[in-house]
């Protein structure tokens, strides 16, 4: 396959991916999911209210430790949000977004090939819900140890040099989409294919052995949507102390809504093109 047609299989899995988006309501599952992760960022950055705060204070004082006592304050709540709010953000996607991408994987195979997949139900995707959820774990522990870890370990030659910041966040971030490219088919295979927990890893890692740059810029363009809203959460402190403290809730309220289109897109061009390889 040359660049051209490369390229012409790469804009037509989207074509038909902002398709299916008419379609059967395929992006219901993501769209509730992102409900729930909208719910509960309004219920943390409501910290204060008498009757939140006797249920979320023991779960603050866990994530944030000596700090705790500054997110009962304005504008440090502000400052803090993005911080406190990743770990609910992650414990509600190790639930549920494996299961919404399951969801989602079978309302998207009834659009593209409803002869074949017919008599696929959505409990299908209720079944694979434990290996769902061990796959996306998995996933997403990969992804959080290289944000976590890596930076920590080049610190002192980044210490005062902005442009050799700029570079290794660059790098990083092409590093985890590079990592997430060879793992992002294991979550449609577990539908597409019914493969089981290892294979569906296989299966993974031979699709990006087959189409490496393909892949990588496959999973590149939706992470690339969010990228605006995570610099800006990642800046908080800067938009608290020169724009408005609530203006970091408003960033990653619109961030979540614009990770539900993209992973609606990426879900559906990774089902469409395993449903193409199948084929």
């Amino acid at each position: 396959m040359n660049f051209i047609e490369k390229l012409n299989r790469f804009v037509g899995l989207y074509l038909t991916a902002f398709g299916t988006t008419i379609k059967g309501g395929a992006w219901l599952p993501f769209l509730i999911y992102t409900g729930l992760q909208m719910s509960a960022l309004i219920f943390v950055v409501n910290y204060t209210n008498p009757f939140i705060y006797p249920l979320l204070s023991p779960l603050i004082v866990l994530i944030a430790g000596e700090n705790a006592s500054l997110f009962d304050h304005y504008p440090t709540l502000y400052l803090l949000l993005p911080f406190v709010y990743q770990w609910f953000k992650i414990a509600i996607g190790i639930i549920f977004e494996g299961l919404a991408a399951g969801l989602t994987i079978v309302l998207i195979l009834r659009i593209l090939a409803p002869t074949q997949h017919a008599g696929l139900k959505l409990a299908a995707a209720y079944k694979k819900w434990p290996q769902l959820l061990l796959v996306w774990t998995i996933i997403t522990a990969i992804l959080w140890s290289i944000d976590t870890y890596l930076p920590p370990i080049f610190a002192e030659q980044l210490a005062d040099a902005p442009r050799r910041q700029m570079a290794f966040n660059i790098i990083l971030r092409l590093l985890t989409v590079g990592i997430y490219s060879i793992l992002m088919y294991a979550i449609p295979a577990l539908i597409v294919r019914n493969a089981g927990f290892l294979k569906s890893f296989r299966i993974s890692i031979k699709l990006f052995i087959k189409y490496p740059i393909f892949s990588f810029f496959l999973a590149f363009i939706p992470i690339l949507m969010t990228l605006p809203a995570s610099y800006g959460a990642a800046n908080a402190d800067i938009i608290v102390q020169k724009f408005s403290p609530e203006l970091v809730f408003y960033i990653i309220f619109a961030g979540l809504f614009v990770e539900f289109i993209a992973n609606y897109l990426l879900m559906a061009t990774l089902v469409k093109f395993m449903v193409d390889e199948t084929e």
